[in-house]
């Protein structure tokens, strides 16, 4: 069973660049997305724009729990993150989550998605977190626009 939210917010005064560069900054990110706990060892992005980052992340009502995300970055206007095959998190859900800019006259417009996935033994964590994650997806994207746009005040 999928869980899927989505929030879209239009920054004012910055760049797409600017936008995916702060998401990959994953420590200064945690900032803004209260469901990572902890940012460990972050490789890339290459010149292909591919990379990985540990990190630990939790649901509502859930421990923190470590976990691989690789990711790709379109530069400059998608980043893509998703679950790294084998790893723990794997036996509960698959994840993807994205970030995709596209300019506006006064600076970008970004559309943040996330689309979990549940195992079959998991899938009722879907229905416990669907208004929560929606509700935490549009308050994430509100503080990162308000970082953002601090940052340029």
């Amino acid at each position: 069973m999928a869980l899927t939210a989505s929030s879209t917010v239009d920054i004012e005064g910055v760049t797409a660049q600017e936008v995916l560069e702060y998401v990959l900054d994953l420590e200064r990110y945690k900032e803004a997305d209260h469901k990572i706990t902890r940012v460990g060892e972050v490789v890339g992005p290459d010149a292909e724009g591919k990379g990985s980052a540990e990190v630990s992340g939790k649901l509502r009502f859930g421990p923190a729990a470590p976990d691989v995300q690789n990711f790709e970055l379109e530069r400059w206007n998608k980043l893509t993150f998703r679950g790294a095959p084998k790893q723990p998190g794997r036996i509960v859900f698959n994840f993807v989550g994205t970030f995709v800019c596209e300019p506006i006259d006064a600076g970008v417009r970004v559309t943040h998605a996330y689309d979990f996935t549940f195992t079959l033994l998991w899938r009722w964590l879907a229905a416990v977190h669907r208004t929560w994650l929606q509700e935490e997806v549009d308050a994430e994207m509100q503080r990162v626009r308000q970082a953002l746009e601090k940052d340029i005040a």
